[in-house]
């Protein structure tokens, strides 16, 4: 009876668009591989070999960003993986809204929620050429054991931007703190943060209370910060994926609820 149960509902699950998984147990906590990667916006036609050969194959959550030169959907089997991308996934949208990207295995999420875009900063004048307005792509994910995750793929500003008190480097750190203190859920946000993440820039960690984490060669701007109950390991720089960047890979255990 049990078996004609689960398989009923993943008929439904299905039909609505999300791959149902049967419930973990409620004791159990579940690994997952997330990876943030910075793909090369000028030259989008490299990103589909990259997802292919490095990226999906080490992941189960992606954080992208420099995506607003791709139509994910041409080169991402969408029948293994979710994607939000812009306002309208792959859709026409302004080039800053679909600057970051986030995409979920299926076979790890039982239920989506509340995909948006919540504002970084404000397109700004910068020495040496300004930035478009940023934003930090944000989704809420039921994972197969019952606990709901918040996850946020999202861009920094760059050092041309980076010159002191209000500048837009400091206004998103601010937005940024503003954006992980809205809600108790534990939270992974992969960014290309422009700074050395272990460094914990601008104190966003800190003041935010998630834990930031990065490679320990190379750039060492492309990282992550997450709640600080998560187990994490072995934090690996995949390879490369665009000038100055790596794709990134943590595995993070979250608890069940």
């Amino acid at each position: 009876m049990r078996r004609r149960a689960l398989l009923l509902a993943a008929v439904l699950a299905t039909v609505a668009g999300v791959s149902f998984v049967p419930q973990a147990s409620a004791a159990q906590a579940v690994t997952l591989r997330f990876v943030t990667a910075n793909v090369d916006f000028a030259h989008p036609e490299d990103t589909p070999g990259k997802w292919r050969n490095l990226i999906a194959p080490n992941a189960d959550v992606v954080f992208l960003q420099e995506a607003k030169n791709l139509k994910l959907a041409n080169f991402v089997d969408t029948s293994t993986w979710i994607i939000r991308h812009g306002t309208v996934a792959n859709e026409n949208d302004s080039e800053d809204r679909l600057g970051s990207a986030v995409l979920i295995r299926r076979s790890v999420a039982t239920d989506l929620d509340d995909w948006d875009l919540v504002k970084g900063v404000d397109a700004s004048p910068c020495p040496d050429g300004g930035i478009m307005t940023r934003w930090i792509a944000k989704l809420k994910v039921k994972l197969t054991n019952g606990r709901w995750v918040r996850i946020a793929s999202l861009h920094m500003p760059p050092p041309r931007c980076q010159t002191g008190p209000g500048s837009p480097y400091d206004r998103m750190s601010d937005n940024v703190v503003d954006f992980v203190k809205r809600t108790d859920m534990f939270t992974v946000l992969g960014a290309d943060w422009n700074k050395t993440v272990d460094a914990d820039p601008n104190d966003i960690g800190k003041r935010s209370g998630l834990e930031p984490n990065g490679p320990d060669s190379g750039e060492r701007i492309d990282g992550f910060m997450y709640s600080p109950r998560l187990g994490n390991c072995c934090l690996t720089a995949l390879g490369q994926v665009s000038s100055g960047h790596d794709a990134v890979q943590i595995k993070l255990t979250i608890p069940a609820p």
